[in-house]
C-alpha cells in the first residue's frame, strides 16, 4: 500500500510505502478520514530547532575561516543559502574536511616570516604564545592559543546536530489526546527497527520493552501501555531504514512472562527514494514547518 503526505498551501509531498502493520493502518486513515481530522501539524517544532542550528554551523564555519586558511592554506567550505546546509553530502565532505585538517601542521616561523601581513602577524602572535624550542604545532593548538577553538569544534558537533534534527518528528492533529481504541492491539507489530513513519510513544504508561530495560522483570506494577489505545498523531523521521532485532534476552523474557514484545513504536511506512532526495525531502519539511503547513495522508 502507498501513500503521501501532502502539505496545505504548498502542495508538497512526500511518498511512502507500508511496510509493517498494514490492517492497522489502513484502520486509522478511514478513522481520520470519516471524522474529518486527517490533518496534522507539527507548529513551528522543526523549524525552531532547524532555524538555530543552520545559523549554528554557518557560523563556526564562518568563525573558523577567520584563521584557518591563513594557518594551513585551507577553508572549509561555506554555503550562501542557509538551506544548502541540509545537503547530507556537504555535511559528509564538511565532518571530513574537518578531520582531515586536524592533521595539518604550523609552522611558526614559516608564518613569521611570510610576505602576507595577515599571514605574519598571526605567525608573531603565535611566536609570543610560544616557546623558542617549539616552531611547529598542530592546526588545533594553533587554533586554542588564538581563542579558535570553541568555533573549530562546533564545526564537528553542529554537523551532528543538524544530521540529528529530522529523527522522530512528531505530526499531531488538534484532536491528538481524543485517544480511541485499538482493535489490533493484540495483532499488532511492534519492533526496534528504524523506519520513517510510526506511531510512537507519546502517550503514559511503559511498554513492556520498556518494563524489561527498567527492572521491572516481574511485573510487579501494572502502569501499562502497549499501544491499547492510539492517539491522533504519527512520528516521522528521516533515518536511513534498517532492521534491529529484539535481543534474545528480552524475546526469552516476553516467553516466559507470556507477554508480548512491544516496544516504543508501532512501525509503518518507509519513504520512497529516500537516500535519492534526502536533501528534498529536509527542505520539504522545514518549509512547511516553517510556514505552519499542516498535512494530509493521501492513499494511492
Amino acid at each position: 500500500m502507498k501513500f503521501s503526505l501532502v502539505f496545505e498551501n504548498s502542495g508538497d509531498s512526500i511518498p511512502f510505502t507500508v511496510v509493517e502493520n498494514l490492517d492497522l493502518f489502513d484502520f486509522f486513515v478511514k478513522k481520520i478520514s470519516s471524522e474529518s481530522r486527517n490533518t496534522f501539524g507539527n507548529d513551528f517544532r522543526l523549524s525552531n530547532e532547524v532555524d538555530k542550528k543552520l545559523n549554528d554551523i554557518n557560523w563556526s564555519l564562518s568563525k573558523t575561516n577567520e584563521v584557518l586558511y591563513s594557518l594551513i592554506s585551507q577553508s572549509l567550505e561555506q554555503k550562501d543559502k542557509l538551506t544548502d546546509y541540509l545537503d547530507q553530502d556537504f555535511l559528509n565532505k564538511t565532518h571530513a574536511d574537518w578531520v582531515f585538517s586536524q592533521q595539518k601542521l604550523v609552522n611558526i616561523d614559516q608564518m613569521r616570516f611570510s610576505n602576507k601581513s595577515d599571514i605574519a602577524a598571526i605567525g608573531n602572535q603565535l611566536h609570543e604564545l610560544y616557546p623558542d624550542n617549539i616552531r611547529i604545532i598542530k592546526v588545533a593548538d594553533a587554533l586554542e592559543k588564538l581563542g579558535y577553538i570553541y568555533p573549530y569544534e562546533e564545526v564537528n558537533m553542529s554537523v551532528h546536530r543538524l544530521e540529528h534534527s529530522f529523527k522522530q518528528l512528531e505530526f499531531s492533529s488538534k484532536d491528538k489526546w481524543m485517544v480511541f481504541d485499538n482493535p489490533f492491539k493484540d495483532t499488532i507489530v511492534s519492533n526496534n527497527n528504524v523506519v520513517n513513519f510510526s506511531f510512537g510513544y507519546t502517550y503514559v504508561g511503559r511498554q513492556f520493552y520498556n518494563k524489561y530495560e527498567f527492572f521491572d522483570t516481574e511485573l510487579k506494577y501494572n502502569d501499562h501501555y502497549n499501544y491499547e489505545t492510539l492517539e491522533y498523531s504519527f512520528q516521522l523521521n528521516l533515518s536511513k531504514p534498517q532492521t534491529i532485532p529484539y535481543s534474545k534476552e528480552f524475546l526469552s523474557w516476553c516467553q516466559e512472562k507470556n507477554v508480548k514484545p512491544i516496544t516504543t513504536q508501532i512501525p509503518l511506512a518507509n519513504i520512497d527514494d529516500l537516500e535519492k532526495n534526502l536533501f528534498d525531502y529536509r527542505k520539504i519539511l522545514y518549509k512547511n514547518s516553517k510556514q505552519n503547513n499542516q498535512a494530509s495522508i493521501i492513499t494511492h
